[in-house]
């Protein structure tokens, strides 16, 4: 069982894989699930209910395509956040394994912690953490067990969190009046991601490089729907130069951080995330 914390802040993804292979070199075929590109959504905008509609709506129109890519270790590489859109940093925390399982020291420790890391790291005036997810794999995942899963699983679908209109709204509403000003400075929102055991072999994160993708023909926003709200994210159509990475052996002393939405248009776009299976 694989053990992991991916938290949203803001600074001023069926069967999910068939096999898995590692080479030498550290790189591992495996698959991925995409967004097929189909000429419906050139007319309908795909969504996803996390939920069972009452009036027979279908739960999703999403047509998901699994690809079988290559997948890097990240970690020669040294990628910045600039560059590549995620970088690696490193960042002890003083929240033990059992902490984690406890959400009022997530929000008063671990919360805490992490802003001021990346206050120093990107020498922002506002850093605020959003919202958070502890997945812990269940072992038969990704196979079904007829059952709701206790805990979050790893997501199978490539994506970006948020769209920017959507991170723009979402400004407004954590930061009201302020929000104003803020929008008229450069703005970004990242994740950060990191395993609450490591070194971590199972389902680590794989994650797209930025300068491989083509937003305009890769990128499709999409609609994430709950019971009486919705917001809006985006998906990503498969492409053969696009270069997906992973960080191999990852310590709970390290944390991936990756971009969602930067308002600087000139730099790194906006980047995509999913997990691939890797068997320890």
């Amino acid at each position: 069982m694989c053990d992991r914390i991916a938290l949203s802040t803001f600074t001023n993804p069926a069967y999910f894989f068939s096999f898995m292979s590692i080479t030498m070199s550290r790189d591992i075929r495996s698959e991925l699930g995409f967004l097929k590109k189909d000429v419906f959504y050139d007319t309908v905008k795909p969504y996803s209910c996390r939920y069972t509609p009452s009036d027979g709506t279908p739960r999703h129109n999403l047509m998901v395509e699994m690809m079988d890519v290559t997948i890097h270790d990240a970690r020669p590489l040294n990628p910045t956040l600039e560059g590549n859109g995620f970088t690696l940093s490193s960042f002890p925390t003083e929240m033990t394994y059992r902490d984690y399982a406890d959400g009022e020291k997530v929000s008063t420790i671990y919360a805490p912690e992490l802003e001021k890391h990346l206050r120093d790291l990107f020498q922002a005036p506002h850093v605020k953490v959003i919202d958070y997810a502890i997945r812990r794999r269940h072992p038969n995942f990704p196979v079904s067990t007829g059952l709701e899963y206790v805990d979050q699983q790893p997501a199978r679908l490539v994506h970006v969190d948020f769209s920017r209109d959507e991170a723009r709204q979402m400004l407004q509403t954590l930061y009201g009046d302020k929000a104003r000003e803020i929008l008229q400075h450069r703005w970004q929102i990242v994740n950060t991601w990191k395993p609450l055991k490591g070194p971590l072999f199972d389902w680590p994160l794989a994650i797209g490089d930025a300068q491989t993708f083509d937003a305009a023909h890769d990128y499709q926003s999409s609609d994430v729907v709950y019971p009486g709200w919705a917001y809006e994210n985006v998906l990503v159509h498969a492409r053969p130069d696009q270069k997906w990475y992973y960080f191999h052996a990852l310590e709970e002393s390290e944390t991936i951080i990756f971009k969602c939405t930067d308002s600087d248009v000139h730099a790194s776009q906006d980047e995509v995330g999913s997990v691939y299976g890797e068997r320890s």
